[in-house]
């Protein structure tokens, strides 16, 4: 259960969002408020609502007027649900505000539902994706009470799945074939690494002074906002992309003579938590993918880029009891 509390003149106010770990796309939140009275002249709020909010936010190109680069950012909030609460506490005959009883606190509930659909939590360095709930209890002649809880919601299991039977791609394989064996799984699950073999074929003689296998996280922006408003602004303008090496891990290497295959398994470290799950919105995207450099002098790096899926930020079954 994720709790926000505060104190502001006269009242005191608990927001609870029942579930406190991850939420998936589809579900509903339980959402729990209680209200207690420190003043009583001036305890009482005319209704309550609560509202489930999602903020986009991203990074992109833009140019001054000498001609520099620079990163700007966009950020929209948009309402995705709404709920108001039953506000049927104490209250004198010809009052229509709520007024908690200082002894017994005021309990309010109502429900939300994350859209099936919803693109999942993110937070990248190029983009981010965040939820939260937002209660709000006005108040006459007085500043409304406002608080608000971050909510952490999955995609669905399927969202990018596409991205899990992308063939890999190939750079600079004039001197060396590359395959990954063995894979342990083409699907991210935080806290499980990630196991295989890389066998290299050398077509050449290659002096491999090691061999790198790396997770990367991708993010692509195609433009900033507006970008169809202006038929005289190029979009390709604004387009940034920012590559984030998650984990990494190093083998040794050694001369591998033409025509014959070296095969090197590893384990690759997955962080318990990610930054961001595999994403695609208008605009936006939001890839992961398993690197295998072969580090060679005086040439480019032989490599291999394997697209990978990650439906959730963080692992299955997290996530705190039901109030």
């Amino acid at each position: 259960m994720a709790i926000g509390t505060g104190t502001r003149a006269g009242l005191d106010v608990e927001l609870l969002v029942d579930p406190d770990g991850p939420v998936e796309a589809g579900a509903h939140l339980g959402v729990v408020v209680r209200a207690r009275a420190t003043e009583d002249e001036h305890a009482g709020f005319d209704g309550a609502t609560v509202e489930l909010l999602r903020t986009l936010r991203y990074g992109y190109r833009r140019g001054n007027l000498y001609g520099a680069m620079q990163t700007a950012w966009a950020e929209d909030t948009v309402t995705v649900d709404t709920a108001t609460l039953d506000t049927a506490v104490d209250r004198a005959p010809d009052d229509t505000s709520a007024r908690p009883d200082p002894d017994e606190p005021a309990v309010l509930r109502a429900e939300l539902t994350v859209p099936a659909g919803a693109p999942g939590s993110a937070e990248g360095k190029l983009i981010q994706v965040r939820w939260a709930v937002r209660l709000r209890l006005p108040r006459r002649g007085r500043r409304d009470v406002v608080r608000e809880r971050p909510v952490e919601v999955r995609a669905g299991a399927r969202e990018g799945m596409a991205d899990a039977h992308t063939p890999p791609q190939e750079r600079s394989r004039a001197y060396a074939a590359m395959d990954l064996d063995r894979l342990s799984s083409r699907a991210l699950v935080p806290g499980h690494p990630l196991t295989g073999t890389l066998r290299l074929a050398a077509l050449t003689g290659v002096p491999a002074r090691s061999f790198r296998v790396e997770l990367v996280l991708q993010e692509r922006v195609e433009h900033g906002p507006g970008a169809g408003a202006d038929p005289a602004r190029s979009p390709a303008d604004d387009g940034r992309e920012v590559e984030t090496v998650v984990s990494r891990t190093v083998v040794r290497g050694g001369d591998i003579p033409g025509g014959q295959v070296r095969e090197v398994s590893f384990t690759l470290p997955v962080p318990d938590r990610l930054p961001a799950p595999t994403l695609r919105l208008p605009g936006l995207r939001i890839r992961w993918a398993l690197r295998a450099v072969i580090d060679v002098p005086w040439r480019p790096d032989p490599t291999l880029t394997l697209p990978l899926h990650a439906p959730a930020v963080s692992a299955p079954g997290t996530g705190g009891a039901a109030v």
